[in-house]
């Protein structure tokens, strides 16, 4: 019984130490080479950084992006607490509060700002990127657009996650041109955004935007529950047959997202060490919490008469 306390301990510890690294290369990339040059991040760190830098432009009050972002994620982070497990909850909150207190301390100044900023951009993105994919594989989030994602669809499964960040970065990018008036700025801020996604995905793993993971154990019906009431995903099973032990079974299938898809391995790991799993890049997912299902447009045949 202590040898399994003290290997949880252990990789709960794990798991808040990825968060922590995390968070401290995301602060850092935020204030030294992102909004010192005016690049918007991501999400609501870049929100955070447009207001604070137009309300000390324009009203001459210095007020930190950190206490911005802090606040709106704690409204968020209320609003949906009782939809997320207790460990992603614990970890969320941990991420939310070091990523905020990260953004405040990392402060440093190393000559970067109004230099290159294509080079700003881009490490910018990298290290941004190699952070948050190290809080995903630590089973937590930074809150922001995340949550708010998570918050909308669970109330309107037509919209998806995806559409939601996506969203909410687009506005970003658009207040960034309106605050800055600077096209550049823009177009730097979406090659940071681009390659922070990217590296993230490389980082959890090789996790693209939806994978597809199938699921072979003896307690598929205990996984499957936990996948749809913890991560609120659909789970399908397939009957088939090992042909090595000739026993049959149950093979099941879900589709998650990229931050989804650690939260999936710790259900399956909690419940049976000794399930194997296997995962596919998924090109599109449509319907069902995903991009929503469109109704094609029936072609008029009179439309067609005279063409080849």
């Amino acid at each position: 019984m202590n040898k399994i306390l003290t290997k949880k301990n252990f990789f709960h510890a794990k798991d808040t130490i990825f968060v922590i690294i995390g968070t401290f290369l995301m602060g850092f990339s935020f204030n030294v080479f992102l909004n010192a040059n005016k690049i918007s991040p991501s999400g609501f760190s870049g929100l955070s950084a447009i207001v604070s830098n137009l309300m000390q432009e324009n009203l001459g009050w210095s007020i930190h992006p950190s206490v911005f972002y802090l606040c709106i994620n704690a409204v968020l982070f209320l609003i949906s607490f009782k939809k997320m497990g207790i460990k992603f909850a614990i970890n969320t909150g941990i991420g939310i509060a070091a990523y905020s207190l990260f953004i405040e301390i990392c402060n440093f100044d190393i000559g970067l700002s109004g230099s290159d900023l294509l080079l700003c951009a881009i490490y910018g993105g990298v290290l941004t990127g190699i952070g948050l994919g190290l809080v995903f594989r630590g089973h937590g989030s930074t809150g922001g657009s995340d949550l708010l994602a998570n918050i909308v669809n669970n109330k309107y499964k037509q919209i998806s996650v995806g559409n939601i960040i996506f969203i909410v970065d687009a506005i970003v990018v658009g207040l960034s041109f309106l605050a800055y008036n600077n096209l550049s700025l823009s177009l730097y801020s979406l090659i940071a955004i681009w390659i922070m996604t990217k590296v993230s995905d490389v980082v959890v793993s090789g996790v693209q935007g939806v994978r597809g993971y199938y699921i072979i154990s003896s307690k598929y019906e205990e996984i499957s529950e936990a996948i749809m009431k913890e991560i609120d995903r659909g789970v399908t099973g397939f009957n088939a047959k090992g042909m090595y032990t000739k026993s049959d079974g149950i093979v099941l299938l879900t589709l998650v997202t990229r931050s989804e898809s650690m939260r999936l391995r710790q259900i399956v790991s909690n419940i049976d060490k000794d399930a194997f799993m296997f995962s596919c890049p998924v090109s599109e997912a449509i319907g069902q919490g995903f991009a929503p299902l469109k109704k094609e447009k029936k072609n008029n045949p009179d439309n067609d008469k005279g063409h080849s």
